[in-house]
């Protein structure tokens, strides 16, 4: 039988694995709405990522999706609402440009802890299992730091604060991805969300100018170790997904309910592998069972269909039925076989 490992490494690179490979995505506060039920229903669909399904400690969440406010170790402070979901940034360490000179990046990840991950990783049971690396999120913590109206201001302008902090940002994340690379992670995680409901934030040639080489830079440990890179993106990106493939990256997890799914598969069926994104907004929380098994298929039809090419995920967050986050998973195994 093929390992979950092995399955997620076909099936990434097109070399037909038994089955699309399963990554659970729970927000913490769908633990919290739904409990014990949903760890037993995860349990019945594994995760080929070794994730373990489990109600998380409300004390040792990351800072942002606490409730309350609290500061992360950026120094942005988050203000939250509904605890297990992402809050809101509302202190900005850099929206005066004059504390640069006394700010700090955090830490990047010390050898001690990147021999930690490599120990766990030769244990018994240790690599059965996809193992991630994770990157930064450079245009969002831009923002955090920044603050969204300033770091426009900063893009449109082309002030040389943007390129500062750019750059300072971009040379953390390649020291952490050299020492990740270094360990036998089989892939290196980067997300930022770039578009809106309709567009991208700012142009694509601005785009292209100012973040795209960015990105490059941050990727290049991985590829030159040979891990695979993952990105992902919401909102409409349709603009900047072929420059994404361009400068490395292996796995595009886009928001493809609300763009052309056709023309993603025309464009990148078969050339690119996908991580999934079942329509979270409309047919995952309130879709019937019918609607949730075909909106699956037509998601394996356009872009798992090419001995490989997808990973099966749908994000579950506390407005989605127990059942309906079953008939995913069901669907996920009647129609994800190769």
């Amino acid at each position: 039988m093929m390992s979950s490992r092995e399955r997620v490494i076909r099936a990434i690179e097109f070399r037909n694995p038994d089955r699309i490979p399963i990554l659970h995505g729970v927000l913490p506060a769908a633990y919290f709405a739904h409990g014990e039920a949903l760890v037993e229903l995860l349990k019945e669909f594994p995760d080929d990522f070794g994730n373990k399904p489990c109600i998380p400690d409300r004390n040792s969440i990351y800072e942002p999706y606490r409730a309350g406010r609290h500061t992360d170790e950026w120094g942005c402070v988050w203000e939250n609402e509904q605890e297990g979901m992402l809050g809101i940034c509302v202190g900005h360490p850099l929206e005066d440009w004059s504390n640069w000179s006394g700010y700090k990046l955090p830490e990047v990840l010390s050898p001690q802890q990147a021999d930690n991950v490599q120990r766990n990783l030769e244990a018994p049971s240790g690599h059965e299992h996809y193992a991630f690396g994770f990157g930064t999120n450079i245009f969002e913590r831009m923002q955090w730091l920044r603050g969204y109206d300033t770091l426009m201001y900063d893009l449109a302008l082309r002030s040389k604060e943007a390129y500062i902090l750019r750059d300072a940002i971009v040379e953390w994340a390649v020291e952490n991805a050299k020492i990740s690379a270094r360990t036998d992670i089989d892939g290196m995680h980067f997300s930022d969300d770039w578009g809106t409901q309709v567009a991208l934030i700012i142009s694509p040639e601005t785009w292209r100018e100012f973040y795209k080489p960015a990105y490059a830079k941050m990727f290049e440990p991985g590829k030159a170790a040979g891990k695979h890179i993952h990105f992902h993106t919401d909102g409409v990106t349709w603009d900047i997904m072929k420059d994404l493939v361009e400068i490395g990256v292996d796995v595009l997890n886009v928001q493809h309910t609300i763009m052309d799914i056709r023309a993603i598969a025309r464009e990148f069926g078969g050339k690119t592998a996908f991580r999934s994104d079942i329509d979270r907004q409309h047919i995952l929380p309130h879709g019937t069972r019918q609607q949730i098994r075909e909106h699956v298929k037509e998601v394996i039809d356009c872009l798992g269909s090419y001995g490989g090419g997808l990973i099966g995920h749908g994000e579950i967050g506390p407005d989605v039925p127990l059942d309906n986050a079953r008939w995913m998973f069901e669907a996920w195994m009647e129609f994800g076989t190769y």
